[in-house]
């Protein structure tokens, strides 16, 4: 990393080599002048730049940090948790850091929410299909339906995930019961 030091002792070596070279050209004042005002401006330009590049850089990294956060919060509500052991609470340091922290965090909820949409459409394709039967559809009527399983996604808590499974098993429990009464006919 160059330190301003650094730099004006580097223009300012420029800047006399400069002038010895106009004094022995013979540059009029002017000239002169005109010709360092312009260094300035294509300085002050460039700095600019870089300012603005550093600033868009800033604001893009703020939006991704941004998003993360949310899209955690909004993963941490759909699975019903409270916390995350892990979960990067109050977060410090720079933006790059604090994105690098929650990354991993985020990486795991996404996939708790992969697994539990899996245990959903498991319980519900379970559900479909013990509630075709117990209706005296096909099985290919039964095939139609479970490739229409809908997870809503915003609730992928676990007491939701028990609702299904006690639904579940009240429909095993159906099922048993009327199988148990045509085996007695």
């Amino acid at each position: 990393m160059r330190s301003s030091n650094l730099l004006e002792t580097s223009c300012g070596y420029l800047l006399q080599e400069l002038q010895m070279i106009w004094n022995e050209v013979g540059q009029d004042h002017f000239e002169r002048e005109k010709v360092l005002l312009d260094l300035e401006q294509e300085c002050l330009e460039v700095y600019r730049k870089k300012v603005d590049a550093a600033n868009t850089s800033r604001a893009r990294l703020h939006q991704e940090l941004a998003e993360a956060e949310a899209e955690f919060t909004h993963l941490l509500l759909s699975l019903g948790e409270r916390s995350l052991p892990g979960r990067p609470e109050k977060m410090a340091g720079t933006l790059k850091e604090q994105l690098d922290s929650i990354t991993p965090a985020l990486r795991e909820m996404r996939l708790r929410k992969e697994e539990r949409v899996n245990q959903f459409r498991t319980v519900q394709g379970q559900i479909q299909k013990i509630s075709a039967e117990i209706a005296g559809e096909s099985e290919s009527e039964y095939d139609d339906l479970s490739s229409d399983i809908m997870v809503n996604e915003n609730d992928l808590s676990l007491k939701k995930l028990e609702e299904y499974q006690t639904e579940l098993q009240r429909l095993r429990n159906e099922k048993n019961e009327r199988l148990m009464r045509w085996n007695n006919i």
